[in-house]
């Protein structure tokens, strides 16, 4: 069973990334200079965009642009 954490801000995200680990499911706008960035900074990246992810309003995480969508981030290690 994979151990996924659910987040809603950029310092959360990187709050669980350094203390938890693991899979973090966030909002991202679809563009890979947002996909880049957090990567740039934190060593994670984009692991997984399920097929069957439920359409869901929000905002990226890292932007503050609109989100259709949660995707699964990850460190590899």
């Amino acid at each position: 069973m994979l151990d996924i954490t659910e987040v809603n801000s950029y310092d959360e995200f990187k709050k669980v990334l350094e203390e938890k680990g693991g899979f973090i499911s966030a909002h991202w706008d679809g563009t890979t200079q947002s996909e880049e960035a957090i990567q740039s900074e934190t060593k994670a990246t984009i692991r997984c965009i399920p097929l069957d992810n439920p359409k869901e309003e929000g905002v990226c995480i890292y932007s503050g642009k609109p989100s259709t969508q949660r995707v699964l981030f990850a460190k590899a290690y």
